[in-house]
C-alpha cells in the first residue's frame, strides 16, 4: 500500500503505569489542502481539474449540513461519520438538560473493510524526529 514514518517518543507522564516507556507514533511529513486534493484526483480521473474544486466544495457543504443534521453519513470504499457527544450524567430524564449536560460535540469515524484492509498493508519506517530549539539558525 504505502509507506507512514513511525518516530519514537518516551512516556514521561510520572503518573502514568508507562513511565519511562518508549513508543512509536506517526510522524505526519505534509497536510494535504484541498488544491492538492484536487490535483492528486485530477491526476488519477478523468474530471478537469476545475470541476473537481466545485464538486469538492458542493460534497463538503452537504456532507457539513447533513452531519449537522444528525444523518450518519456513508462514503463507499472509505466508511461511516457521524456526530457523537459527551455529557454529564443527569439522576432522571426529566432533569436531564441538553444544554447544560452535553459537553462536547466530535466526529466519529469508522472505517469500511477496505481502509482497514490497506491499513494493514501499510509499512512502517523508523523516523527519528529530532525539534531544534526555536532559536538555533537553519543551516
Amino acid at each position: 500500500m504505502g509507506t507512514v514514518f513511525a518516530t519514537p517518543y518516551q512516556n514521561k507522564n510520572t503518573k502514568s503505569a508507562a513511565y519511562g516507556k518508549w513508543y512509536f507514533r506517526v510522524f505526519h511529513t505534509q497536510t494535504i489542502v484541498d488544491s492538492d486534493l484536487e490535483d492528486h484526483i485530477a491526476a488519477d480521473s478523468k474530471v478537469e481539474r476545475s470541476k473537481i474544486g466545485v464538486i469538492d466544495d458542493a460534497i463538503t457543504k452537504q456532507i457539513e449540513e447533513l452531519l449537522c443534521n444528525g444523518h450518519p453519513i456513508r462514503i463507499p470504499h472509505l466508511g461511516l461519520i457521524k456526530v457523537s457527544v459527551n455529557s454529564e450524567g443527569a439522576e432522571t430524564v426529566s432533569e436531564f438538560n441538553a444544554g447544560k449536560e452535553i459537553k462536547n460535540v466530535h466526529l466519529v469515524f469508522t472505517p469500511d473493510a477496505e481502509i482497514k484492509a490497506a491499513l494493514r498493508e501499510i509499512k512502517f519506517e523508523k523516523f527519528y524526529y529530532v525539534m531544534k530549539p526555536a532559536d538555533e539558525p537553519e543551516p
